[in-house]
């Protein structure tokens, strides 16, 4: 069981400071909508669709919840993403902010029985996986 019970004063600071640590940024600020999709998924433990434009900080959401979560005791997260160079970019962001990512797809098989060896070990905080090759 988490220990789940944060409300926005508590949690936000946290959040706050993980999203500088991604974008490398003290000054950096969330987007409208941000926090209150981390909000949702780490205090809430719900489920969250976030549809914005591409650069808006969909993957903040993603790496800052994923870091607070695992902080909680929570497993990894699976992201699901169509674009091979995303993910590199995306793998590149979360070690910014102390997230460990990896990513399985077409162009690596030749890694996946490493990657799953070190799911298995707990040294995985997001597994990004492409649906194509």
């Amino acid at each position: 069981m988490y220990a789940l019970l944060d409300t926005a004063p508590e949690l936000r600071p946290d959040a706050l400071r993980a999203l500088r640590d991604l974008v490398g940024r003290d000054d950096a600020e969330f987007h409208d909508g941000q926090f209150e999709a981390v909000e949702a998924l780490v205090a809430g433990r719900n489920r969250a669709l976030v549809v914005q434009r591409t650069g808006w900080g969909k993957s903040a959401v993603y790496f800052v919840s994923t870091l607070l979560l695992r902080r909680r005791g929570a497993g990894p997260t699976v992201l699901v993403s169509p674009l091979l160079a995303l993910m590199r970019d995306q793998v590149a962001a979360a070690a910014r902010a102390g997230v460990r990512a990896v990513s399985i797809n077409s162009a690596n098989a030749h890694e996946w029985s490493e990657i799953m060896q070190r799911l298995d070990a707990d040294e995985v905080d997001v597994l990004l996986v492409s649906p194509s090759g």
